[in-house]
């Protein structure tokens, strides 16, 4: 990290710290998360057109990347697995070589017009055809990410000619530009021994601060509160980032190391409808790449209708998840949607 960042007196060292700004997260959303598949999450992965993937490169560094399809990216073949399409970025894509080193993956996957999500991660290899995941952890992921950012909602205010590819040590000028239009982001997480993890961000668009061509700023908005970006972070400060503009095939990458910072300066500016956050990241840039996105290009992921997939609803999902046996699940989850329709509303910030 750089120097800045050591020295820095508001950052957040140890997971005590952290939760003494963000309470744990409520039983029935931990109980969310599961050793295994289940019927209605296999659906939604196989459902799924997008994923985000999170590998660790034999450097240590974390590396985020895209799979994408017309139809359907995944397969389930069982509870256990994951059988995600391999198709890498043609210009970038890393996985397959950091698995051969380090056999962890975290996944994401989407559905156009769904603002909810599955994340799952275990132990992967590449078979050439495909990415297989040994599912270790899966859960649903909230929807506030989407709903701040409107990934699904809105349009490319910029056109792919104001761009130029851009690949360095830090952030050039049309990475800046990129960053002010783009409303999302992935961050991919890891152990230094374990499990890759990776998680959604999203806001108004420009919410990622550039404090300098080497140093982001992404602050931290209500959620779960389950915190498992935080808690890698403060394990192993490796990161990896892969941005979004909706309606745009490009992304912008980037690779480095991160701290928690609860700095006055630095989120008294990040205020959204007089809602300051409580944390943010600090992302000092090892390596930055702004290119096209081939897998996006390949399978058309914007003009695939934003109409609400025929999935199951995210309580119904997490019912489910804890309850298989239980009576009134129908019910349950609907009573579970209302209130996190709810909560969206009240505190989306």
């Amino acid at each position: 990290m750089g120097k800045e960042s050591k020295n820095d007196k508001y950052a957040i060292a140890t997971e005590s710290e952290l939760r003494q700004l963000l309470a744990a997260p409520a039983p029935r959303l931990t109980a969310k998360i599961q050793p295994q598949l289940e019927a209605t999450g296999r659906k939604w992965i196989e459902k799924s057109t997008l994923a985000g993937l999170a590998t660790r490169r034999v450097d240590g560094s974390i590396e985020v990347g895209l799979r994408a399809a017309a139809s359907s990216v995944a397969s389930t073949p069982d509870n256990h697995r994951i059988n995600i399409q391999n198709q890498p970025d043609a210009q970038h894509g890393g996985e397959d070589r950091n698995l051969q080193s380090n056999p962890f993956a975290g996944a994401i996957f989407m559905l156009p017009g769904e603002n909810s999500t599955l994340r799952a991660n275990g132990k992967a290899r590449s078979t050439g055809k495909r990415l297989e995941i040994e599912v270790a952890e899966t859960f649903m992921h909230c929807p506030k990410a989407f709903i701040r950012s409107g990934l699904w909602s809105e349009r490319a205010p910029t056109l792919p000619g104001e761009y130029a590819v851009e690949e360095g040590e830090e952030l050039g000028p049309s990475s800046r530009t990129f960053l002010k239009a783009s409303p999302f982001v992935l961050i991919g997480t890891s152990l230094e021994d374990g499990p890759a993890d990776i998680s959604p961000r999203g806001d108004p668009a420009g919410f990622a601060h550039v404090l300098d061509a080497k140093t982001l700023l992404i602050p931290d908005r209500p959620g779960n509160n389950i915190a498992d970006t935080f808690r890698n972070v403060l394990a192993n400060p490796q990161v990896g980032l892969l941005f979004l503009i909706p309606g745009l095939d490009w992304t912008l990458k980037v690779s480095g190391t991160a701290q928690i910072t609860t700095a006055p300066e630095a989120l008294e500016p990040m205020a959204v409808q007089g809602k300051i956050p409580k944390l943010a990241m600090r992302v000092h840039i090892h390596q930055a790449r702004l290119s096209p996105a081939s897998a996006l290009t390949t399978a058309g992921i914007w003009k695939i209708p934003t109409k609400r997939p025929d999935v199951p609803s995210l309580g119904r999902t997490l019912v489910e998840q804890v309850e298989p046996q239980g009576r009134f699940r129908a019910l349950k989850g609907r009573l579970i949607d209302y209130g996190l329709r709810q909560d969206a509303k009240k505190n989306l910030y």
